[in-house]
This record gives structure tokens, sequence and C-alpha cells, in this order.
């Protein structure tokens, strides 16, 4: 499957490096070691091998190696915005605007608890002690809380082969009886699941694969909360994480 099939649009974050654009001369400094030397701060873009430098009040890319620094106007089209400071720069990275994003939750196998209409995506492995944590905490949260919510859990292999075929079975259960695939994930019963045969759950499975990757995941479990806050690792809070806390 294409990544156009597991989001609305493409997950890229784009920076504008034309070293030759109108205006450059007046931004770009001509001793390139003097600015250097005067870096405040610097921190890795989610966009591969590149780090936003900030040298008093000009911001520039360098590559991850300290090879290439480039100079010009850098955009996050994620959120529609120049990225013009660090502070400002990491704010954005901890979050996704979810209406210019849309990420269909259906279409990566997602398996939902509770019924409310703000969504929480939660990329989970079900082999993975903390994410088993986090779903026994779901299952307890008040009633109110999961009619206000649907935590939508998509499955996620990241800890090896026993992850993968897991994660497979799980989600060609699904695509029979979803009802079945959900108590299985939430009784930690996965490992009993009979293996998927043919081509049985892989699309769901490549479209996570590929959304998680675009997302710069790292960690299960990875939420994102229906204001597009990310959270990387279950918060310590959960209650207070959904009504706009901080994680960890």
């Amino acid at each position: 499957m294409s990544p156009s099939h597991a989001v609305s649009r493409p997950l890229i974050l784009t920076l504008s490096l034309t070293l030759g654009a109108p205006g450059l001369a007046d931004t770009a400094p001509n001793d390139l070691e003097t600015l250097m030397s005067g870096i405040d701060a610097m921190r890795r873009l989610p966009a591969g091998g590149v780090r936003m430098v900030q040298s008093g009040s000009q911001v520039f890319f360098l590559s991850d190696n300290g090879r290439y620094a480039f100079f010009g106007p850098g955009f996050d089209l994620w959120h529609g915005v120049r990225l013009t400071s660090l502070p400002e720069t990491e704010r954005l990275m901890g979050r996704l605007d979810r209406t210019r994003l849309t990420l269909d939750a259906g279409d990566l196998g997602a398996l939902d608890v509770g019924t409310g209409t703000a969504e929480v995506l939660v990329f989970a492995d079900p082999r993975c002690r903390s994410c088993a944590a986090l779903l026994e905490r779901l299952q307890v949260l008040p009633p109110p809380l999961l009619k206000q919510y649907r935590f939508r859990l998509i499955p996620v292999p990241v800890l090896g082969g026993e992850s993968q075929r897991e994660v497979l079975a799980l989600s060609c259960l699904a695509e029979r009886d979803r009802t079945a695939a959900l108590e299985a994930w939430l009784a930690q019963r996965t490992a009993e699941l009979p293996p998927a045969t043919d081509r049985c759950g892989q699309g769901p499975l490549q479209r996570a694969l590929v959304t998680a990757h675009l997302l710069g995941l790292e960690r299960v479990p990875f939420l994102i909360a229906p204001d597009g806050r990310l959270q990387s690792g279950a918060p310590p809070d959960l209650e207070a994480w959904l009504a706009g806390g901080e994680g960890v």
C-alpha cells in the first residue's frame, strides 16, 4: 500500500533549503566560523539526519555529521508555519495539527475502547509490558470518560519477529471479528491466536508501519491526543494528560 492510503496528506517535514533564494545574502553570514562558535542550542528534527541550530537571532540547519549547513527559510508543512526559532519549533514537534493531517485510524487496523467523539490514537505492541499496563488502565476508566473518549488501539510490531506474528494474527482476526480481536488483545491472549494465512491482515499492518515511521515513532505506547499532543510512553497520570496536562 502506498503511504497515501495511511494518511490524507504526506507526513513530510520539508525544509526550504534553496541557497540561491532572493535575499539570502542578507541572512546568511559571511563568516560561518563565527556563527558556528556562537551556537546557543541545537535540536535534531524528525526529518532524517537534520538538526536545527539557533545562533543568536539566526537559525539554520545542519546535517547530523556536521558536514553540510543550510541557510534559508524552513517550513513545517504539517502545521503550515515558517520555522523562526528553536523554542517554537520544539513546541510544534510535540504535537500534530489534526485539522490539517487527518489520520484514519480505521485504515490502520484500530480496535476501539470507548465510544466518545474525542479520538485518542494509541500505537502499541501486544508484547510490550507498558502497553499492556496502559490497556489495563483504559479498561477501568470511569464510564463518563469512556463516553467522552474513544481510544483507537493501533497494533504495531516493534519488539521483533514474535511481535510481528502476533500483530499479523490480531489484524487477521480483526478482519473477521473485531470484537473477538479486541477481547484477545485486552486479555493479553494474542500469543494464542492462530497464525495469519495468505495476505490476511497485511494491509492494515503495512499502513500502520508506514504511519509509525512517518511519525518518527521510537517507542511504544505512543499516543496522540484529540488536540494533537504527542506522547511517547504512557503518561503517568492518564486522566490529567487527557485533560491537557503534560506527559513524561
